[in-house]
């Protein structure tokens, strides 16, 4: 009894270390082609925060008015 549980322990880390590291492969490859494009006309002001050039714009609007 004491066998077939360690056995099972086992095989769920390697299970798991494989499921982990198949993550982790995925993971950097998005990075990799997310680093690796040069089309930035979807991420907003060019700088990966979308809107941010709309706020700093009605911010600018908003101390002109005082």
């Amino acid at each position: 009894m004491e066998q077939s549980k360690q056995s099972l322990i086992k095989i769920l880390l390697i299970i798991n270390l494989a499921i982990n590291t198949c993550a982790a492969i995925g993971v950097g490859y998005v990075v990799y082609k997310q680093s690796m494009r040069t089309d930035f006309s979807g991420r907003g002001d060019g700088q990966g925060f979308p809107g941010n050039g709309h706020f700093q714009q009605r911010q600018t609007q908003s101390e002109q008015t005082q």
